[in-house]
């Protein structure tokens, strides 16, 4: 057969053109020759007698030669057409196995382009392709059972999610822990099914994703995320605690308090009988009652910071802190404050709780600027470096050293002594508390004898 294709393409019968026409003629002329030369020598060795010369140029000895001429012409021409149609589908069939190796080699480029580990398996799940990726991750596994190379089984697994996809034709998943998958980590595998015409099945395709580190800071966070539930529980339990103990602080003393201040109160009528020695003891008791008073009030108003649910909503603060000028003007006549605020100023935030901000930092203002020629309380807002609106309330007061900036909003903490300025040392903490309740920050700014400012941010 080879040899056959040899001759053919060495007469080049499969191409067209008068050069492969001459080709032909010249292979007929040769098959006649030798046909006259054979027939010749035939005769010759069967009749002899004469010279072989006399056969060969002997034309009745040829009779049959214009049957051989036709028959060898017909071969030719025949064998031209035959050779030219099977050159045409070997030319075919070339072109299309190198269409499909193109086809293929895009295939594998984009399956090593994504990334992914992937892999094709036959409906027996024996492994026919895996790309770069899927060989790293599990090893070079083609020409084998996919479950005797993963999972070391002599028949495909239970629930096995190509399988799955081959029955209904759907994506199906499955994650495998360290113990079960070949890469001694956890793994997602996705299985989908690619059928033929007829609905059967042809190729499995198979992603595996290796998911260890997802897993892991899954259970990370899970972990913190019990440890942060027992604080939550924890700390909610301690401020229960707080509260009740705030309450029954103020509730057992208020009842001592009120007999002791109703008792000051009725010394101040036996003023006249005293010396002064009693006098400065009664009104330094009556005093100490008030103060205590204001202590407890403060003490309440912080545990209900805590209590109160917050019922947030964007309303215009300026309304509040104009009322709030207005009851400090008539409690404090004396102090002749100008109150300057924008003529809107728009927050979001729990109204409530929000104006005891304002009444917290306006109070504040007014006291520690009652010994100034001419106090100046301002509302107003600005931005920060961080791109947040911050509220500030300044006055041109006392002010305070930045140094001790870090103890304003302690507790109790007071950068002024009481004789000078009266006060209870918790509505800067109850400032804080409030605003850290909506999740925003608060800080003061100040120098002695000039004057301070003190900034809150809220959420937009």
């Amino acid at each position: 057969m080879d040899v056959t294709r040899r001759m053919a393409r060495w007469a080049k019968l499969s191409e067209p053109g008068f050069i492969s026409f001459l080709f032909q003629i010249l292979l007929g002329a040769v098959i006649v020759l030798l046909f006259w030369v054979l027939d010749g020598l035939i005769d010759y060795l069967l009749f002899g007698g004469r010279p072989l010369s006399d056969f060969l140029l002997a034309s009745d000895s040829h009779e049959d030669f214009a049957l051989v001429l036709f028959l060898v012409c017909g071969l030719l021409l025949y064998s031209r057409r035959a050779h030219r149609n099977e050159a045409a589908l070997e030319k075919a069939l070339q072109a299309a196995l190198e269409e499909a190796q193109r086809e293929r080699a895009k295939m594998e480029g984009i399956f090593e382009a994504l990334g992914e580990a992937v892999s094709i398996q036959d409906p027996d799940l024996k492994v026919l392709y895996q790309n770069p990726a899927h060989q790293r991750m599990t090893g070079v596994n083609v020409g084998r059972y996919c479950y005797e190379a993963y999972r070391k089984e002599s028949q495909a697994c239970a629930g096995c999610h190509l399988l799955a996809s081959f029955e209904d034709g759907k994506v199906h998943r499955a994650e495998l822990g360290p113990e079960a998958s070949a890469t001694g980590g956890y793994v997602e595998l996705i299985g989908s099914s690619l059928k033929g015409k007829d609905g059967k099945p042809l190729y499995g395709i198979e992603i595996v994703r290796d998911i260890t580190a997802r897993k892991l800071a899954e259970q990370e966070t899970a972990a913190l995320n019990a440890v942060l539930t027992h604080q939550t529980t924890e700390l909610q339990q301690v401020n229960q605690e707080l509260e009740a103990f705030c309450h029954a602080i103020s509730h057992d003393m208020r009842a001592p308090l009120t007999r002791v201040y109703s008792s000051a109160q009725e010394l101040r009528g036996y003023r006249q009988q005293l010396d002064d020695n009693g006098r400065f003891f009664v009104d330094l008791v009556h005093d100490g009652c008030i103060q205590m008073e204001a202590l407890l009030d403060s003490l309440m108003v912080l545990c209900r910071v805590t209590e109160v649910e917050l019922s947030c909503t964007t309303f215009d603060l300026v309304p509040a802190a104009q009322e709030i000028a207005a009851q400090l003007r008539q409690d404090q006549p004396e102090i002749p404050v100008s109150f300057i605020a924008p003529e809107r100023l728009d927050v979001y935030g729990d109204p409530q709780l929000l104006r005891v901000v304002l009444e917290n930092l306006l109070s504040n203002a007014w006291k520690y600027s009652n010994k100034v020629a001419a106090p100046v309380v301002e509302l107003g807002s600005r931005v920060t470096e961080k791109g947040e609106i911050a509220v500030f309330v300044r006055d041109n007061g006392a002010g305070f050293d930045s140094a001790r900036a870090g103890q304003l909003f302690q507790p109790f903490k007071r950068l002024h002594t009481y004789r000078d300025f009266p006060g209870t040392g918790l509505g800067l903490a109850t400032v804080r508390r409030i605003v850290r309740r909506h999740n925003g920050r608060v800080w003061g700014e100040g120098e002695p004898g000039r004057g301070a400012t003190f900034y809150f941010t809220l959420p937009s």
